[in-house]
């Protein structure tokens, strides 16, 4: 995998959500990671961004700082944000096995992100929220000389 360092700070607007995930896809694809990843990463992305903008402030719109770090097999995306402390790891896990009527609202979203991404983590560092979604190269098989 590529070292790649990036950061940039978006408007927490749904309507920038394509802009972001293209900004990490771009990212991700200079670090080399797998295609199957990167979509799985935006799917995490579409997620994540969404409900910062829908839920992290009381005055929207706030802003999400986008930190990429990859290399040495690990490519890690964190999303910072300054609105209303919330873990999403905390939620849950939806009972996706109960009829469609009897499920509780919400949830989903991060249980996808959580089955998609290799680490989710959570930390709330003052006034900042920060998940950061990582991704690990996949493995290579070594084959015999022939």
């Amino acid at each position: 995998m590529q070292e790649v360092k990036a950061k940039k700070v978006f408007p927490a607007k749904v309507a920038l959500i394509p802009e972001i995930s293209e900004y990490v896809s771009d990212c991700a694809e200079k670090a080399e990671l797998h295609p199957k990843q990167v979509i799985h990463l935006q799917v995490a992305i579409d997620e994540v961004v969404a409900n910062i903008c829908h839920y992290a402030y009381q005055n929207p719109p706030g802003e999400v700082l986008v930190q990429i770090e990859s290399g040495k097999g690990r490519f890690a995306v964190d999303f910072i944000d300054e609105g209303v402390p919330f873990d999403p790891l905390t939620v849950d896990e939806p009972d996706i096995d109960a009829d469609i009527p009897d499920r509780e609202v919400g949830g989903l979203g991060i249980f996808l992100v959580r089955r998609v991404i290799d680490e989710v983590h959570y930390k709330r560092d003052g006034i900042k929220n920060i998940l950061t979604l990582v991704l690990y190269a996949p493995k290579t098989a070594i084959l015999p000389n022939r």
